[in-house]
């Protein structure tokens, strides 16, 4: 009875030690950094790798902007994900809106984008990401290739 009792102890010691170690090896396992490329007005454009959690003003600490570079429409605040690419967009005369950081009003200032469509292209940067290109916001409902073509020369990364 003993014995069995002891072989009973060393299982359920051994059952609540593993996970410890499974544990250190998922941490382990884990991406510790992600990767966002910057393209546009930086003096140093190219790849950055930033631990996870990242946000943009993390990410402007670590580049060299043209006197030429508009950051006026950046929302400082946004949190980075893997694979992002930032464009810091220059002065113009024409403002652009950033299809990546416009808050809802900015969005709705565009022809043919109306509340609803506004917020979808919000709702689906915050589930997917930011935008890579230009022509990724027409995977967003509302938004066709006519629409697209009414909006292509007002819209920014």
């Amino acid at each position: 009875m003993i014995r069995k009792l002891y072989v009973f102890l060393f299982i359920c010691l051994a059952v609540l030690l593993s996970p410890l170690s499974s544990g250190v090896e998922l941490l382990s396992r884990q991406k510790a950094d992600i990767s966002v490329e910057v393209k546009g007005e930086a003096e140093n454009c190219g790849i950055y790798t930033l631990p996870p959690y990242s946000t943009l003003a993390d990410l402007l600490q670590l580049i060299r902007l043209s006197e030429n570079a508009d950051t006026s429409m950046l929302n400082y605040n946004t949190v980075l994900k893997d694979n992002d690419v930032i464009n810091i967009p220059a002065r113009s005369e024409v403002r652009r809106v950033s299809i990546n950081t416009a808050t809802l009003e900015e969005l709705m200032s565009l022809p043919q984008i109306g509340q609803v469509t506004a917020q979808r292209i919000i709702d689906y940067r915050n589930s997917h990401g930011f935008f890579q290109q230009l022509e990724d916001i027409k995977a967003v409902k509302g938004i066709g290739d006519k629409t697209f073509e009414k909006i292509r020369d007002l819209i920014c990364l």
